[in-house]
């Protein structure tokens, strides 16, 4: 039986390690801090749970068949998640006038009857904010294309890559129907303990606190860190690789969970997305009472914060983060409740900034030649939602089972 190294325990570790070892693998998997799960874990609070980071995977075929093998019932969202909310000025539905909403409709239509998907595809270069002035137009691009970026990258649209965010949409290629989000009962926890029990069951041996070289491995190894991590693990054997992912920069993100001891019962929904420009630092809140069952045990929200133009939010104390959220949740949903509880979770530099200069390293990367028995996974390089990272890691296991196998 051949051995197969995996250096990283987050959720890309964890699935290709899966993989690895139904293809009949010894899977080794290494992690460098006391737990699996990378940022993906929940706090339990006495007035229910609290998600670490995200809170639910996209729910695709692939998804859905790893919560079925793993034995796990889905829990799906509300139907009062339907519902989602922009804000300007108030939290809408729908934030654009009538003149705005035209203007949109005459730039897009016209393009997509014309040329179809391909011709709102992205240049090579061009920010998102550029994309957006130039194909939907500007109020569009600040009040919806900017809040919901910003909701998924954690980062202002002023420096992300249109082509790596947008391109793969308007590729032409056909793309999988939405169907929505979906997670475990006891949140995000109960995927992580899931896929630690198979792992266990499957034979693969798990080291925790563990600091391993890529001299010291023997075999096929797979680097499922962060890039940052990527960089000082290659450096010694892959110097080309180290120094195009030394290039890669990471930006920071805080999940703040407040209970409360009522509801707020004016805006029913998934939750409500924040444009810059109104002088608040917060880029969304999540309901989370309304989106998925059983979180109502006390009605709570989480507020997303972070940015690489906001990284002196991370510094801040727990009663610095509560009183601006205080003031920011009253200007946002015009609620002064009691707090009861809350969790604060701050990811100091721990995502990859998916700007122009990711879209520049990715394309250097293409050009080096592939390193020989090791391969890079994690959310730096197709995509950072984590069903993108399940697919990753069913092409991983497939390309070393070939190789090596």
């Amino acid at each position: 039986m051949k051995t197969v190294h995996v250096i990283g325990a987050g959720f890309a570790g964890l699935t290709v390690s899966l993989r690895l070892a139904q293809k009949g693998f010894q899977v080794e998997l290494h992690e460098s801090s006391d737990r699996v799960g990378g940022l993906l874990g929940t706090d339990q609070t006495p007035y229910g749970i609290a998600e670490r980071a995200a809170n639910a995977l996209i729910r695709t075929e692939k998804a859905e068949g790893l919560f079925a093998e793993l034995g796990i019932t889905p829990s799906y969202p509300l139907e009062t998640s339907k519902k989602r909310f922009l804000f300007r000025d108030s939290p809408k539905t729908w934030p654009l006038n009538f003149v705005e909403t035209l203007g949109m409709v005459g730039r897009v239509l016209p393009r997509l009857l014309i040329g179809g998907k391909k011709a709102m595809r992205p240049q090579a270069g061009e920010t998102l904010l550029d994309w957006g002035v130039r194909k939907i137009g500007k109020a569009p691009t600040r009040f919806i294309l900017g809040p919901a970026m910003q909701g998924i990258y954690g980062n202002e649209i002023t420096h992300l890559s249109a082509s790596l965010i947008l391109g793969p949409i308007f590729s032409g290629a056909k793309r999988s129907k939405y169907k929505g989000l979906l997670t475990g009962p006891g949140g995000m926890q109960d995927l992580v303990d899931h896929l630690q029990s198979r792992l266990l069951e499957l034979g693969v041996k798990i080291h925790l606190n563990s600091q391993v070289t890529l001299q010291s491995l023997q075999g096929p190894v797979v680097v499922a860190t962060s890039a940052r991590a990527a960089s000082h693990l290659l450096a010694p054997r892959l110097p080309e690789f180290s120094k195009v992912l030394s290039t890669i920069q990471m930006s920071s993100l805080m999940s703040v969970t407040l209970f409360f001891n009522r509801a707020q019962e004016k805006y029913k929904g998934f939750g409500c997305l924040i444009p810059r420009g109104f002088k608040l630092k917060s880029l969304g809140v999540l309901m989370n009472s309304y989106i998925f069952k059983d979180r109502d045990k006390t009605y709570n929200e989480t507020w997303v914060l972070g940015g690489q133009q906001e990284e002196a939010l991370m510094d801040l104390s727990d009663a610095e983060i509560l009183k601006l959220l205080a003031e920011e949740r009253f200007r946002i949903l015009g609620q002064k409740d009691t707090l009861l509880e809350y969790r604060i979770n701050r990811w100091k530099k721990a995502l990859p900034f998916y700007d122009l200069n990711l879209e520049n390293a990715l394309a250097d990367l293409a050009e080096v030649p592939e390193p020989q028995g090791v391969y890079l996974h994690g959310n730096y390089l197709s995509g950072i939602g984590l069903s993108k990272i399940l697919e990753r890691s069913d092409l991983i296991a497939e390309k070393i089972a070939s190789a090596h196998g």
